[in-house]
């Protein structure tokens, strides 16, 4: 009876870690997606240049989005403890940037910038079973 429990979390947890994982990938495609594709460039330019980025703030632009759509591939096809890692400092280091230069997001009735901290804890339950569960 016993065995049969721990099987049958084990297949939950290797299912809830591909979701996640899914997950994961999803966010990042589709924020590379809409800011490049769908949302005014315009505004997203003016955010950088409220942080301080003046100088070739296009440029900043566009390799963020390539970032965002190369760890979602990554995400998907290399995943690693240091992948995760990555993650975790970078979402660390966009949210505390926003927080502080553009403090209005930390208000904001949709809460983009608080939601971070759901994807912070995917990404740490990832890094910490990465070894038991991408067979």
């Amino acid at each position: 009876m016993q065995i049969n429990l721990n099987q049958r979390l084990e297949k939950k947890l290797v299912l809830l870690y591909w979701f996640t994982r899914t997950t994961v990938a999803i966010i990042w495609i589709w924020t590379a997606f809409v800011s490049w594709f769908v949302y005014p460039q315009a505004e997203s330019i003016n955010w950088l240049q409220k942080l301080g980025l003046f100088f070739e703030t296009r440029l900043f632009f566009a390799a963020a989005c390539l970032v965002d759509l190369g760890l979602g591939f990554a995400t998907i096809f290399y995943p690693s403890h240091r992948l995760w890692l990555g993650q975790l400092i970078l979402v660390t280091f966009y949210s505390l940037v926003i927080a502080f230069g553009l403090p209005e997001f930390i208000w904001h009735p949709f809460g983009p910038l608080i939601k971070n901290l759901g994807v912070f804890v995917c990404l740490g339950y990832l890094f910490i079973l990465e070894p038991h569960y991408r067979k």
